[in-house]
């Protein structure tokens, strides 16, 4: 499958394990059921519900973000090459609308909303939008888009692209992903990274805790995951992935926010993932470049 960059476990407890070449079905026992391969992608690829399409190639310089439906099938794609593609996510935006592909670009060529067909509904502009999600704010019905942009701003927009806010983090955020925290279970929370630090912040850019990250010395891809590896205490996982140098950083957080484990990986890993285990406990899963390693509290 390549580097393995999204696992997920369904309403039906299947694990679905996606890679940049294709995905793997198991069961809840970790047993196989299928498999199946699809064309390269050299961006991360996560699994979606987007029309007819399964999972999204979130899309590069290189290559653009592809839609691909559950047998392997690219449905559709849009930009690369002259349109540089910085990411792409999938979702409903509103409260009640449709499933549709926002689409952030390089340079001036902002965002872009894309029907689950690949038409293009809407273009805003922005500069150098890194990185895009579709998320829920706190108590409020509907969904909204959360991007990064060449200010390190973070910038929020309805489902007609129009700004609801645009706010200035402590931090300079590019890549960022989205995370619970703590025992908040919206994925909400923005897991971002500089030199030496990870921090959590809220989609309007507040400070909740800034980590410590020994051995971090640039902005690169961060993931974060809430884990319980003793039953009703929230631990955090964080992972750092630097491609370039083919290596990953571990880093895992008491409850108290302080650092009590830390791992330089000599490979790629771009999938964090916390899956029920023991006595109400969790284990960790990491997707790396073709497999997957599971943490466990020494009990």
């Amino acid at each position: 499958m390549g580097l393995i960059t999204d696992i997920q476990q369904r309403e039906n407890h299947e694990f679905v394990v996606a890679g940049q070449r294709g995905a793997a079905f198991l069961a809840e026992d970790g047993s196989f059921n299928r498999s199946i391969h699809f064309e390269q992608c050299n961006s991360d690829v996560v699994g979606v519900k987007a029309g007819t399409g399964a999972f999204l190639c979130r899309g590069a310089w290189s290559k653009g973000a592809m839609l691909i439906d559950a047998e392997g099938k690219t449905l559709w794609s849009y930009g690369g090459g002259v349109t540089g593609v910085d990411d792409a996510a999938a979702g409903v935006l509103g409260a009640a609308g449709a499933e549709e592909v926002v689409v952030g670009l390089n340079g001036d060529g902002g965002v872009r909303l894309l029907s689950s067909e690949g038409k293009e509904l809407w273009k805003r502009d922005d500069g150098n939008v890194w990185h895009v999600e579709i998320a829920t704010v706190d108590e409020q019905p509907g969904n909204v888009i959360l991007h990064s942009n060449a200010r390190g701003q973070l910038t929020i927009r309805d489902a007609t692209g129009n700004v609801l806010a645009r706010n200035a983090p402590e931090v300079y955020v590019a890549s960022f992903s989205l995370s619970a925290w703590k025992d908040d279970p919206h994925l909400n929370k923005v897991v971002a990274v500089d030199e030496g630090s990870v921090y959590i912040l809220t989609m309007d850019g507040k400070t909740l805790a800034r980590l410590p990250a020994p051995g971090n010395t640039s902005i690169t891809d961060p993931k974060g995951t809430t884990v319980h590896f003793s039953q009703g205490i929230p631990d955090y996982a964080v992972l750092l992935r630097h491609s370039l140098w083919t290596r990953s950083l571990l880093y895992i957080y008491d409850a108290g926010d302080q650092l009590i484990y830390n791992e330089i990986l000599d490979h790629n890993c771009a999938a964090l993932h916390a899956v029920p285990g023991q006595n109400g406990a969790e284990d960790l899963f990491l997707g790396c470049n073709g497999f997957v390693e599971k943490y466990s509290l020494n009990r």
